[in-house]
Formats: structure tokens, C-alpha cells, sequence
């Protein structure tokens, strides 16, 4: 068996993140155009019209692209938690089949954890029965039950969203934005996010993926220094770290 995932774009724009065992495909989120994805699907060698779509919360950057790619592939199907599920419709027009905490999407178990954001939110971790990778963002801080569910995850993709002084020296934003995007329901600082990834590079973890990074208030090379820096501290090695873009795919990642 072997697990793949792979970014398709990540951050304030569009998020988009492919995983598949070989028999079921699965992306989580459609914030990008319908046609971007289904160009990064067919790089991918992936059949858009047998794709299973796992929404996130209903926030436009994550579901911005759901209502064309669900016209042109009427036959995909759209998942997500009770708690999102009304407002997903209401934004896109497209009903999702409501899940349960645990469910099998396809041959693929999907486990979705709750995500502290300003709006109904959830993580996941998807597993092949033998491996496991989990896509965690847009959350305002990780408690340590989620810390404890990812540390059997061979990839972890998490948040890195902002450096703090980047965010409060940023002259763009009001200061009623920057205290949302701080707060314990908005957005995982790069701080924060090197802590967590230094606790999971101790417990085994050896690979992470950092993403939805912004574009005013970090940059890859900040995030992935930050986060380099902790797991050294931690006296942990061997770690790959990359930082996900907003406008390119990752490298198909696989684990077996």
C-alpha cells in the first residue's frame, strides 16, 4: 500500500491539496478555479469526474472553485462535517454529503478534527489502513489531543500562516484584522506552528509540509527557518520540511 499527497495551491488565494492511495482520489478543499484543478489533476494522472472532495469550512478560499468543477464532473463528490455543510451550500449552491467524525471515503479512512477558526472548521488525517498524512489549517492554535492524533502521520501538512512581527508591522492591514488574524480563532503562526512541528519531529514525525502561508506576512524562507530552527532545538535531524505555494503544485510526496 502506499499513500501520495500533494499541494495543488495554498494560501489566501486558493487552497487545493491532493491525497490518494492508488484507488481512490481525494482533494481537500476547491478554492482554486475549476480548470487550474483540472490541470494539476491530469498532471496528477487523476480522473476529475471520479474525485472525492473533502471541504475544509466554507471560508471562499477554500471552496471559491466548487460550484463550476461540480457542473463540469457532476459525478464528484462533495463531503464534509455536519457543522459546515449549510453554509457550504448556501455559498456554492452545492449540497455535500454530510460524514460522520470517521468515515471511509472511497478505500481511503478520512478522520476530521475539529479546527479553532471563526467559522465551523476541520482538519484531517487520511490513512490507507498502513500509512497516514493529515492536512491541518486555518486554525487559530493546535490543542495537544490533535498534536497526539498527528504524531502517527507520516507527512503533516500544517499551517504556518504569518510571522508576528510581519503581521503587525503590516500598514495594510486594520488592527481589527491583524488581532483576528492572531487570535486563537484565526490563523497558526509560524511560531506556533514550529513549536508543534518541533513536538511532532520528536515523536517520530519526519516530514512536514507548511502551508497556507501568507503573502503579506511571511515569506517560505521565514517559515521554513522558523521551523527548521525549533526541530533543531528540539536536538531532532533528518526532518524534510517544504513550504507550500500559492501558485505552483509541491512534489507528489508518497509513503509506503
Amino acid at each position: 500500500m502506499s499513500l501520495k499527497i500533494c499541494s495543488l495551491a495554498s494560501g489566501s488565494k486558493g487552497n487545493c491539496c491532493y491525497v490518494s492511495d492508488g484507488k481512490t482520489d481525494i482533494v481537500i478543499d476547491m478554492g482554486i478555479s475549476a480548470t487550474r484543478a483540472e490541470k494539476c489533476l491530469s498532471v496528477l494522472g487523476a480522473d476529475p469526474d471520479g474525485i472525492k472532495i473533502i471541504i475544509t469550512h466554507s471560508h471562499s478560499d477554500h471552496i471559491n472553485g466548487l460550484k463550476n468543477f461540480c457542473k463540469k464532473h457532476p459525478t464528484a463528490r462533495v463531503i464534509c462535517q455536519r457543522e459546515s455543510a449549510t453554509a457550504v451550500a448556501r455559498a456554492t449552491g452545492v449540497m455535500p454529503a454530510v460524514a460522520p467524525r470517521s468515515y471511509l471515503a472511497g478505500t481511503v479512512r478520512v478522520t476530521a478534527m475539529p479546527a479553532s477558526h471563526d467559522v465551523p472548521c476541520f482538519g484531517y488525517v487520511l490513512s490507507d489502513g498502513a500509512n497516514r498524512v493529515s492536512v491541518m489549517t486555518d486554525i487559530g492554535k493546535i490543542e495537544k489531543n490533535q498534536l497526539d492524533e498527528l504524531v502517527s502521520c507520516n507527512i503533516v501538512m500544517l499551517e504556518a500562516n504569518h510571522n508576528m512581527d510581519m503581521l503587525f508591522a503590516n500598514p495594510h492591514y486594520t488592527q481589527m484584522l491583524k488581532a483576528r488574524i492572531a487570535s486563537s480563532h484565526g490563523h497558526l503562526s509560524n511560531a506556533d506552528c514550529a513549536s508543534a512541528c518541533a513536538y511532532l519531529a520528536a515523536h517520530g514525525v519526519k516530514s512536514f509540509i507548511l502551508a497556507h502561508l501568507s503573502e503579506e506576512n511571511n515569506t517560505p524562507k521565514t517559515a521554513l527557518d522558523e521551523v527548521r530552527r525549533a526541530i533543531a532545538d528540539a536536538g531532532v535531524d533528518g526532518v524534510n520540511i517544504i513550504a507550500a505555494e500559492q501558485n505552483a503544485m509541491t512534489g507528489l510526496f508518497e509513503v509506503c
